[in-house]
């Protein structure tokens, strides 16, 4: 088996008890009014999944249910509004099975996660660190407040099948220089960037201001192939927010605010709630002025 392929496990839909369907009611929103019991005797069959410019597609045959599924057929797979433990998965457009979502995705608004992804080099007092290495209680260099302690680290590993159902937290990779970053810099799609020239001044009349990775990439930034692995993403929290260094470039440290909050898992969130309150986390001012996605769109970074 090819090394690039990308395995993902589901049961057929017919090793589940599922719902009565209903006229006019399709299957996800039926599954999402009653979920769906796995049969005590199903058995895992493991899909293998191949990445093109058109999107996945099977990178082997398949036979599931007893239906041959030839190589190269379209496959997606989407989320279940209210029902976070299936993601349904779609062969040529026809639903098969469902896979087992893991506990990334579990959160109200999961594609709004601002963090680093695992192997991000971050300034510290001492040097850089790799960002998956830095505990709470750790210091790291801020922009205007000298070097700050960690006060809560959350680490989160998204499951290559989860990033297929919610595409906005698939890493987004900002090459050398784009960001002022002196290496490539991995990110998920909302960790914002700091903008401190001229753009800042003409365009939002603010010396600096904060946009996110999302809204300043363009054609020349780099979707990297999905890892069979998925990706792991690391929360960095201050005391208050911070403008930190991550590969040469001023981006923020986890920003909760009412947003930041909703793409926390539950487990998360208790965490957090244990060194600080979410009504102060949520009302915690930004280092800087936040611009929206649809006002950033005209500042795409240049190389």
């Amino acid at each position: 088996m090819a090394a690039h392929l990308i395995p993902v496990d589901l049961y057929a839909l017919d090793q589940f008890d599922l719902p009565a369907r209903q006229a006019g009611v399709g299957l996800a929103a039926a599954l999402a009014m009653q979920p769906p019991v796995l049969r005590q005797d199903a058995r895992q069959c493991r899909m293998w999944l191949a990445e093109g410019i058109e999107g996945m597609s099977l990178g082997a045959p398949l036979t599931l249910a007893g239906v041959d599924q030839p190589q190269d057929t379209r496959v997606t797979v989407e989320a279940l509004p209210g029902l976070a433990a299936f993601l349904l998965v779609r062969i040529g457009g026809t639903p098969v099975g469902l896979a087992m979502a893991g506990p990334g995705t579990d959160a109200e608004s999961p594609e709004l996660l601002s963090a680093f992804a695992a192997g991000t080099l971050i300034d510290t007092p001492d040097g850089h660190r790799a960002v998956e290495t830095l505990v709470a209680g750790d210091r790291i260099t801020t922009l205007a407040n000298g070097s700050r302690p960690l006060v809560w680290v959350g680490h989160r590993r998204i499951m290559a099948v989860e990033i297929l159902a919610y595409p906005g937290l698939r890493p987004l990779l900002l090459p050398k220089g784009s960001a002022g970053n002196d290496r490539p810099l991995l990110v998920s799609p909302r960790q914002r960037m700091l903008i401190d020239d001229w753009r800042a001044e003409v365009y939002f009349g603010e010396d600096r201001v904060l946009v996110s990775a999302e809204a300043l990439s363009d054609s020349r930034d780099i979707r990297p192939p999905l890892s069979p692995k998925g990706v792991v993403y690391v929360m960095l929290l201050c005391d208050r927010h911070e403008i930190l260094v991550a590969e040469g470039a001023l981006t923020e440290s986890f920003h909760p605010g009412e947003t930041g909050l909703t793409a926390l898992t539950a487990p998360e969130r208790s965490s957090l709630a244990a060194v600080a309150a979410e009504t102060d986390l949520a009302r915690r001012r930004a280092a800087y002025p936040i611009v929206r996605n649809a006002e950033a769109r005209a500042l795409r970074l240049s190389t």
